[in-house]
Parts: structure tokens; sequence; C-alpha cells
């Protein structure tokens, strides 16, 4: 099988495609035939060294997390799914893999796919779904009246945010760039601001939750537009966010990898409409490798770009 790897950390020149031979499937474990891998920034991230204390310095290394396929193989002791199933799923970002024809996955880190959603779809789901997750419903335990702020509304983990704060009965309000405020106020984000309209957003708090996606908000600034009791919750844990963290109970960062336990509950809310996953780019494997240096070098589509693997009805 072909997969994305790279033999050092850095740009996206250190990418090439390569035959590999897949492992074998060990107990806990799932063989996948990828139909579709959505690209995260995340993943060019790992390949540019972010994680390199922990995803350590052995090479080649594999590359993408978000997929969705066809169960080729279990092993043993794996019962939530079978051979034939589609399914979606996070590959470990210590492994990664998902950039590839197949790939062997732990079973926890995949569920069966709802049959309403396209490959593709499935795909855009994992990552941003479940980082959204941990800073809706773990971190900000949001609930019916709550008065939430999102900045960086638009994007993927913001617009699952957005989608999860109101299914629990939120008020929405958040910010973005111009050209994504009509899409985010149809999807009920009221009211939407620039993301430079400080005053603006400070005269319409006070929130009891506020979500930054971006990394971008001033920590002092969100935290003084809290009610009591409220939370900041950051997904870009620089050092001195991290130390922040530690020191300021209302800051809190919320990670990807703690939301795997949620895949079965995003399955169930994206088969009810309540998460609506956006395919903004299909993009064939052959062209993997400009396409994940056109997104690292700042290519935006309305939606996520999607890695379409040759056979594959997405």
């Amino acid at each position: 099988m072909k997969r994305v790897q790279y033999d050092c950390y850095g740009g996206p020149e250190e990418m090439y495609v390569e035959e590999c031979a897949l492992p074998p499937v060990r107990a806990g474990e799932v063989g996948v035939a990828i139909r579709a891998a959505a690209i995260n920034p995340f993943d060019w991230k790992l390949r540019q060294g972010a994680m390199k204390l922990v995803t350590g310095g052995r090479f080649p290394r594999a590359m993408g997390t978000d997929f969705a396929g066809v169960v080729e193989a279990v092993g043993e002791d794996v019962t939530s799914v079978r051979v034939g199933d589609e399914v979606f799923g996070s590959i470990d970002f210590k492994k990664s893999g998902a950039f590839a024809e197949a790939a062997v996955v732990d079973a926890a880190h995949l569920v069966k796919k709802p049959a309403g959603l396209s490959f593709a779809e499935a795909a855009c789901l994992p990552i941003p779904a479940m980082t959204a997750w941990v800073a809706i419903v773990d971190k900000a335990r949001v609930r019916a009246g709550s008065r939430v702020f999102i900045h960086g509304c638009s994007g993927a983990v913001g617009a699952f945010a957005v989608q999860l704060a109101r299914s629990r009965g939120a008020q929405v309000s958040g910010a973005c760039g111009p050209a994504s405020r009509v899409g985010v106020a149809a999807a009920g984000v009221d009211p939407v601001f620039d993301y430079a309209d400080k005053d603006g957003i400070a005269q319409h708090g006070m929130f009891d939750a506020i979500f930054d996606t971006l990394g971008t908000l001033d920590v002092g600034e969100g935290l003084s537009l809290l009610n009591r009791g409220g939370v900041l919750v950051d997904i870009n844990p620089t050092p001195a966010r991290m130390l922040r963290g530690m020191l300021t109970r209302p800051y809190k960062l919320a990670f990807a990898t703690a939301g795997v336990k949620h895949l079965p509950g995003i399955a169930e809310l994206a088969d009810a409409g309540i998460l609506r996953p956006t395919v903004g780019r299909e993009a064939p494997f052959g062209d993997a490798l400009p396409v994940i240096a056109e997104l690292e070098a700042g290519a935006r589509a309305a939606g996520r770009t999607v890695l379409i693997f040759e056979g594959t009805s997405a």
C-alpha cells in the first residue's frame, strides 16, 4: 500500500509517497481500507516537529490522523466492528498514517459511520468534533441558558462548537472574519462580531464560557469577560498559556486526544443531523503532497479538504 511519510521533521519538502507493508493486525486493532482522509493543521504541525518530544526520532513517520473507510480485518477481542463495516475515526498521533491506502487502527479510535454520511463527510468529524466536545461539554459544561462566546466560530472546530452549544440550549455569539459572517449567522450565531471589534464584544458580555479556537484572544481580556464561575477554554497550549492554565482556575486547556471516548456520541449526533461536517474540497490521493503543501502555505476553502482514494464514492 502507498502512504505519505517523511524521514525527518521539517517543511512540506520532507513529504513523499512510498510503498509500505501494512503491519499485522494485533489484538484490539482493526485493519481499515481508507476511503477518505481529512487534512488537519495538526498533521503538518506534527511533521514540522511540534510534538517531537512525544513522537520521538524514529523514522520514517507516516502522516494523517482523521479517516473514514471499510473494515478489512479485526484483531482478537474486537467486538465493536466486523469486516465490511463502514467506519470513521482518528489514528493516535504518535503513529499517524491516515494518508494511506490502508491503516491499522486501535479499535477504540474508530466507530461505525452513520449511513447518511459520505466517507468524505465522516472523515471531517474526528479531531474537530472531539476538540469541540472536550471544550464545550467537558470543560465549559455548557447547558441550557449558558451564554457562550466562540472566538473563531467559522473554522472546523468552531463550527462544531457552535452546533454542540446550540444543541444544548446555549445562547451562542462569536467572532470570525468578514467573509464568514453571513454563513456563521445562518448557523445560529447571534450576534456575530469581527475579530477587531473588541468594544462590541465587551459590551455584549458577560459570558459563562468563552472558547478560543485560534489562540489569538488575549487571556486577560477573555477572563475579564467571564461571569462568576465562567471558564475560558483554549486549545493552543503555548508554554506560557499552559503555565497560566495551572495557575488560573477559570482558564482551561482542551485537547482532542481526550475526546476519543466521545466518538460514539459524535457519531450519534452526526447521524441525527446535529453535527454537520462541511467538505470544502475533495482531492485525489495522488495529489496529496501539493494539496497538503498548499494548505500549509495558507490556502483556504469553505470547509474541510479531504483526500479521496481511488474507487471511492465519497
